[in-house]
């Protein structure tokens, strides 16, 4: 027996076709597929993502998906470990920011695998695509598993499983089963962001998708999950979300939603750090441009809204990051780290850069960061930090970003995209490679043929670790 809930989701997902999406729709969804290719290059040679392949090379197939950067396939399940964690890695996929924060183009790899493994059209996962954004950006507005200790990428469980069955078109029936699957034996903890950050918080999302794809493929075989996935009473409903979801509003969102449009309500990153420290940076940047010095300055205030504070810079950790995974997402570090070197980029976040005395003491010295009621009322809407600077002279600069670039009511635009996409292949990718790799994805509803886009992605020199 199903619930109310999971019967909205696996109506839905059955549903909607190609043909319902919108052309603002579908340039959107190839726009995220190149900007999720090109963070998987730039977070090719990273820790986990080296581990995830590791494991995955242990399972050659002559069919199934790519592990994306080499030639060779695994089943599909292990292609969205290896895959999602090189794209999720470097902190630099999309986001939507709500109730519940969000990544939801970690769903991309899961059906980027399905759709090469059961030999799918384009078009079908360009569909399918929207279908995840949609069902993962109606939860994120819903309900808060991070306040009750529970990670958001249980979310990319449920958005995975919906975008799949709409993929594999399953039936209603196998579709609910996929749901229960997933989501009930696989609930992950917030603890992965919780004080010091591992390299595991790279691979989360990528597992609560492998999840998803294993559930999916479970259904199909006829394996039955849990009664009442969600609203049971010891499920998600209970469980994760201390009975705050409101599932009427809920079902009625998946109800109305017979032409997916969400994906253009999330947003695109500039830098490879935690999304709300994105108007910071810019913040910061402008006001590096007003001073001649770092030295000029006495102290740095920082207004913020309070889930930025609490993820960002709550823990004591944040201001001493030890690890890129905690440094990327602490806003006092990167906020005077954009101040001392005009820039954030990958070698902000180096051991060596990390280690810094003179910035060391400056975050215990002269940063402070306030929530406040002004930034709490621009949030969701708006990404609101600003930034003070107290001048040794007395002098203070002022500045404030609400939409920094990237964000939906400020996209990049396709020049931009490109532009990233160049940025983040740059040292992998030969530049034939990025051109004809781009004119593929440019046209990807027409293609018929993944490994004719894969073969521009085998990456120009040996991995450690293969």
């Amino acid at each position: 027996m199903s619930d109310r809930v999971t019967r909205a989701i696996a109506a839905f997902a059955g549903r909607v076709t190609y043909e319902d999406l919108s052309e603002d729709v579908i340039s959107e969804t190839k726009r995220r597929i190149i900007d999720t290719l090109g963070c998987l290059v730039s977070g090719y040679d990273q820790d986990a993502t080296i581990a995830a392949r590791k494991l995955a090379s242990q399972y050659e197939t002559d069919r199934g998906a790519t592990i994306i950067g080499t030639n060779r396939k695994v089943n599909a399940d292990i292609a969205t470990l290896a895959n999602g964690t090189a794209i999720r890695y470097l902190d630099f996929n999309d986001t939507y920011l709500s109730v519940e924060p969000q990544h939801p183009s970690d769903t991309i790899a899961p059906l980027l695998a399905l759709a090469e493994a059961r030999k799918l059209p384009a078009k079908d996962l360009i569909t399918a695509i929207t279908v995840a954004y949609e069902t993962s950006v109606i939860f994120c507005d819903a309900a808060s598993l991070k306040n009750n200790g529970w990670d958001h990428v249980n979310y990319i469980t449920l958005a995975t499983v919906a975008g799949g069955a709409n993929l594999l078109k399953l039936s209603q029936e196998e579709t609910e089963q996929a749901i229960a699957l997933a989501i009930v034996p696989h609930a992950a903890m917030r603890q992965t962001r919780n004080g010091e950050i591992s390299m595991w918080k790279g691979a989360a999302a990528s597992n609560a998708a492998r999840n998803a794809v294993f559930a999916l493929q479970l259904a199909e075989a006829g394996m039955e999950g849990p009664y009442e996935p969600i609203e049971g009473t010891m499920g998600v409903n209970y469980q994760l979300l201390n009975q705050k979801l409101d599932a009427e509003d809920v079902i009625r969102q998946f109800e109305k939603a017979d032409r997916p449009i969400r994906i253009l309500q999330t947003y695109v990153k500039n830098w490879a750090v935690e999304y709300m420290t994105q108007s910071a940076i810019e913040a910061a940047l402008a006001l590096n441009e007003e001073i001649d010095s770092f030295e000029d300055i006495e102290q740095i205030h920082v207004e913020t809204f309070q889930m930025a504070y609490d993820i960002l810079a709550k823990d004591e950790q944040k201001w001493a990051p030890k690890t890129r995974a905690t440094a990327d997402h602490s806003l006092p570090y990167i906020t005077v780290v954009a101040l001392e070197d005009g820039k954030i980029d990958l070698d902000t976040f180096d051991k060596e850069r990390l280690s810094n005395e003179t910035t060391r003491n400056r975050l215990k010295t002269m940063i402070t960061i306030e929530v406040t009621d002004e930034m709490n009322a621009g949030y969701p809407d708006g990404n609101p930090n600003r930034i003070t600077l107290t001048l040794k002279t007395g002098e203070k600069l002022e500045k404030l970003v609400k939409h920094p670039a990237g964000h939906s009511g400020n996209p990049m635009t396709d020049e931009q995209i490109v532009d990233k996409y160049k940025r983040l292949t740059g040292g992998a990718l030969t530049a034939e490679q990025q051109n004809n790799s781009l004119e593929t994805l440019w046209e990807f509803e027409n293609m018929k043929d993944y490994d004719a886009l894969y073969k521009h992605f085998i990456l120009k020199e040996a991995v450690k670790a293969e």
